[in-house]
């Protein structure tokens, strides 16, 4: 019974490890897979034989006890001989009511098959899990310090020496040949690559950048799914709110605006109004001869004395009652706003998720600092002076820091490819006294995903400027051939979808913990009742031919000997018990004398009245035992030595 129970533990631990083993593995050879598979329900099959002899065993000993402590019919005991055969034991009442725990025992043994066979095998199956993981890849991301030492003399290539690195600015110089004494190279416009990347990122209507095609199987190392996180520092523009509402002019005022409120709905009849370039860098910065090469050099030529500050307001149609002030004019509320971006160096922090064929990113902005932290001269009255800029220590000269100009130009250049897109305005008139009127867009906003379909500018603007310039930067990523675009090591956390074997480990022991548990409760009971009983029991024919050997028996059996079916009901429907057989109504006693035994009692089946219990450490007649070595063999008196 012990051994039966470790080697049905064995074989489920055994079934346990093959299937952990093949978890999360696909092997390509289908009929190695199908191998596998069988290797695992010949393990089910062992477990099932191993647990299920072990409760058959523990089976055998407890019905005997039962025989001994109740009085069954000859069909009760029929059945409970031929429980694991015949499932007719579970369809009658006796069996129930005085073999309890015997016809439990034969249960399980019936449903053991069910959970080892049946349901175990179905912990492994083959399908489709999301396999997960953490590695340090290179991935793309932005350098703008790159072009802080870009010589356009000195080409630059990638790392496979082919692919020639562009710069995102074009230049003028003074002497092509870099050798003249004060000579240097100067800003002149942003670069075809810069300008085709904010047209097409602009254009796209997206609610994200652009990319390249390849993008996720580079940045995750394959066909995987995959998030990570980078960092850089770039131009990036901060927008401030400085208006709500009619006449709320203070703070523009107070800070130069070149416009107020009363330009737009319901005051003026703008939807849209932008001045963005204030200050502007002039291109041509002078009269070029050959080459490029100026022709009169002056101490501001290429010098950046600022950076445009966008002035942007737009009017929200509401669809609330109108001001009383404005019921003559309108039939709804506008409210106006008016804000300002100025141009910051910015560290970014996006975050990647590529899903498939789609991505999406997340971005937060730290602005740094003004790109040039400068600011519009004042007149003696305190009137801004749009043409001249102070302090004179912010301008940003080619003739002292290079490579500070040098990237402050590329920042500019990004910017310019912005602008472009914001300059103009967006007409409306009052719908009263009519006809109504639909906007009058002049200006390329309209052509973004800034403005709704209705060509009005969409809500909380400000914000969605800052997003969009930085969707645009991001853009840059579409065209790797750019000097800007440089690799950094991170953390990429991977996933894909594989197809491979699927383990589920707590449906397996699922199926396999009511087995152990019960086989081993069966097996204390088994192992408690053969240490009460002092001795095994056993079910062969030889045994039931020992223990029948009753003349009363004899008698009530006559004309059945064939093992016939169907049996005689009288004899079926008989009660007997199993015990120590009486002669005379008396049970015999033995006696030891010197050499040997006077009688010893004889167990058997018979009715209850001729049988007496069963002791423990009594000798019977056939049963071994540590006194003398004598047994009755049944026949009268005589006595017969024996092994």
């Amino acid at each position: 019974m012990v051994v039966s129970f470790f080697l049905g533990l064995l074989g489920a631990l055994s079934q346990h490890i093959l299937y952990k083993r093949l978890h999360h593995t696909a092997p390509e050879d289908p009929e190695k897979r199908i191998r596998l598979v069988l290797y695992g329900r010949a393990l089910a099959y062992f477990s099932k034989i191993t647990f299920g002899g072990c409760v058959i065993l523990c089976y055998r000993q407890r019905i005997w006890r039962t025989f001994r402590e109740n009085v069954l019919s000859v069909w009760a005991i029929d059945r409970l001989f031929l429980a694991t055969e015949d499932l007719s034991l579970f369809l009658h009442w006796e069996t129930w009511g005085k073999a309890t725990l015997p016809t439990l025992m034969a249960l399980v043994i019936w449903l053991i098959p069910i959970a080892t066979i049946i349901m175990s095998p179905g912990a492994l199956t083959f399908g489709v899990f999301i396999q997960r993981d953490t590695s340090s890849l290179s991935v793309p991301t932005l350098n703008f310090t790159a072009e802080s030492y870009k010589d356009y003399r000195v080409p630059v290539f990638a790392k496979d020496g082919t692919t020639k690195k562009k710069s995102l600015i074009f230049v003028n110089t003074t002497d092509p040949s870099a050798t003249a004494p004060g000579w240097f190279d100067y800003y002149d416009k942003p670069a075809s690559d810069i300008e085709r990347v904010s047209l097409m990122s602009a254009y796209s209507l997206k609610n994200q950048s652009l990319n390249r095609e390849d993008a996720r199987y580079r940045s995750c190392g394959g066909d995987f799914n995959c998030t990570y996180t980078i960092s850089f520092v770039g131009p990036g523009y901060k927008c401030e709110e400085l208006a709500h509402g009619a006449d709320d002019d203070k703070k523009l005022a107070e800070l130069g605006a070149p416009f107020n409120t009363s330009y737009l709905a319901p005051v003026g009849r703008l939807a849209y109004f932008a001045q963005v370039d204030i200050g502007e860098y002039l291109r041509p910065q002078t009269e070029l001869g050959r080459q490029g090469v100026p022709l009169n050099i002056t101490n501001d030529v290429g010098v950046f004395k600022t950076e445009p500050i966008l002035w942007i307001g737009y009017s929200v149609n509401t669809t609330d009652p109108p001001d009383p002030r404005f019921k003559d004019t309108w039939t709804s509320k506008y409210d106006p706003y008016v804000f300002q971006c100025i141009h910051h160096e910015t560290n970014y922090t996006v975050q990647y998720n590529y899903t498939g064929p789609f991505f999406n990113t997340s971005i937060s902005h730290n602005f740094l600092a003004p790109i040039i932290n400068t600011t519009y001269a004042r007149y003696d009255n305190g009137i801004p002076n749009y043409q001249d800029f102070v302090p004179a220590s912010g301008f940003v000269s080619p003739r002292t820091d290079v490579p500070l100009y040098k990237k402050t130009a590329v920042y500019h250049a990004v910017g310019q490819s912005l602008r472009k897109f914001l300059e103009g305005k967006i007409e409306v008139e009052p719908p009263i006294p009519g006809p109504a009127t639909y906007a009058r867009p002049y200006s390329d906003i309209t052509k973004t995903r800034l403005v709704k379909s209705n060509s009005f500018p969409v809500h909380n603007l400000h914000i969605e400027l800052q997003d969009f310039y930085a969707d645009m930067i991001l853009s840059l990523f579409s065209a790797p051939n750019l000097l800007v675009i440089a690799e950094d090591r991170v953390e990429v956390n991977t996933t894909r979808y594989k197809a491979a074997f699927i383990y589920d480990a707590g449906k397996l022991w699922g199926c396999y913990a009511p087995v152990i548990f019960f086989t081993l409760i069966f097996l204390i009971i088994g192992a408690w009742t053969v240490w009460e009983d002092g001795t095994t029991f056993s079910v062969g024919f030889s045994r039931i031919m020992v223990t029948t050997r009753n003349s009363t028996l004899d008698e009530i059996s006559r004309g059945a000997c064939l093992g016939n079916d169907p049996f005689p009901m009288e004899l079926m429907n008989t009660r007997l018990r199993f015990g120590v057989l009486t002669e005379g109504g008396e049970e015999m006693e033995y006696i030891g004398s010197g050499d040997g035994l006077q009688g010893l009692s004889h167990c058997t089946f018979g009715v209850a009245s001729e049988l007496t219990a069963i002791k423990r450490g009594v000798p019977y007649a056939g049963l071994k035992y540590t006194g003398p070595k004598y047994a009755n063999n049944g026949l009268g008196s005589k006595k017969e030595k024996m092994e």
